[in-house]
């Protein structure tokens, strides 16, 4: 039987009572990470390209803290308030998934605290 083990990276909070990611069957459950700033709680900015660009950053800590990295994300969700920022979404998914880029799931849901983008993902675990 595979035993699950919890990530948390020290710094980034989650807003629940939720695991950052978990570590199960040779792969990484990330939780949703939205466009918050570590060091202070707060979203990024009140852009969607500040927010955008704060979650990668949470995104490659919780994969590295887990064992993993981008190019070993094979799934994805993608939670934007406004679609109409979705030509940004595959903007920065070609920069961080420029070859074999994971499966997507996007979805337009009202976020709360002025957030305006949150992504989760599945990623194997580096040998």
């Amino acid at each position: 039987m595979a035993e699950k083990q919890v990530v948390q990276v020290p710094g980034i909070k989650t807003i629940g009572p939720y695991s950052q990611a978990v570590r199960c069957a040779g792969l990484l459950f990330v939780s949703g990470q939205p466009g918050v700033n570590p060091a202070t709680g707060l979203a990024a900015g009140p852009s969607f390209e500040e927010q955008l660009a704060q979650v990668f950053l949470n995104l490659e800590a919780v994969l590295t803290a887990g064992g993993s990295r981008f190019d070993l994300v094979v799934n994805t969700t993608v939670l934007v308030t406004d679609i109409a920022n979705f030509p940004m979404v595959n903007d920065a998914f070609a920069r961080y998934f420029p070859e074999n880029p994971p499966a997507r799931m996007t979805m337009q849901v009202p976020l709360p605290n002025g957030l305006l983008i949150s992504i989760g993902c599945v990623a194997a675990i580096a040998d």
